[in-house]
């Protein structure tokens, strides 16, 4: 699963070069791509939910290697944590984790964001734009998923969309992570002086390993230099081979 609330078609190379090790399939989540826009309003915990359901009405065989980025790895580990039985393991590529949508210093991105994707549903209702994606309820669907990622939506939702320390059990999870801020620098703008941009830098870094306590099973894996929050675009090869040493091990020691 992509990130933001990008249709399945966002992570097509990746998809590609996994075609060659192992099953891989794509979703387009409701209001994603081709996808209808589904029931409002739209949550993370009720996409969780849909996806299980898609790969199972699709006639997908469990379990599942889920691998999400962004957005998207919090929207497969709240999908694990629901149900365990259909889940063999996770590659989580630096997930959205809630304390940064929680606790960090204010930052206008989510909300310039969210204003995008409904001035994106106005755009597609009057018709200047077309093709994937171009009914104006998925801009809107998008807003409705990014209402609930700000302090006041997590703490309205927070237990059924966080995942907590140790909610998952043994399963085994991959974090895949940049070792700093490479291409996120713009969080540290508004520092008042270095005192302050050395605690944020330390806030978010530290705030990006949180999913390794949410299984006893859990490893880290850090992205090539260089590389940012966008690695799996820039190194997309990395990626298919963190996955598919999971899937290999996982292969060697169940069915």
């Amino acid at each position: 699963m992509p990130g933001g609330h990008a249709a399945g078609e966002d992570f097509r190379e990746l998809h590609t070069m996994l075609s060659a090790r192992a099953r891989s399939v794509l979703v387009d989540r409701f209001g994603s791509g081709w996808s209808d826009a589904g029931t409002f309003p739209r949550t993370t915990a009720g996409e969780a939910e849909e996806l299980l359901a898609a790969l199972e009405g699709a006639g997908e065989r469990a379990p599942f290697v889920l691998v999400g980025h962004s957005f998207g790895g919090l929207l497969v580990a709240n999908a694990a944590r629901r149900r365990p039985d259909l889940v063999a393991g996770l590659v989580l590529l630096d997930p959205t984790p809630p304390e940064v949508v929680a606790f960090a210093p204010r930052s206008r991105q989510l909300a310039r964001m969210r204003r995008g994707f409904l001035l994106s549903a106005v755009r597609q209702l009057f018709g200047a734009h077309r093709g994937p994606g171009s009914r104006a309820g998925q801009g809107c669907a998008a807003a409705s998923v990014f209402a609930e990622l700000s302090p006041s939506g997590l703490a309205r939702v927070g237990w059924e969309t966080v995942v907590y320390d140790g909610d998952l059990g043994d399963l085994p999870l991959v974090l895949v992570i940049p070792r700093d801020l490479t291409g996120g620098e713009a969080v540290l703008a508004g520092a008042r002086d270095a005192a302050e941009a050395e605690r944020i830098s330390r806030f978010y870094l530290r705030s990006r390993v949180r999913y390794l306590s949410t299984s006893t099973s859990s490893r880290l894996v850090h992205t090539p230099e260089g590389t940012g929050h966008d690695f799996p675009h820039e190194v997309p090869s990395f990626v298919v081979g963190v996955v598919g040493d999971l899937v290999r091990e996982l292969r060697a020691t169940g069915p």
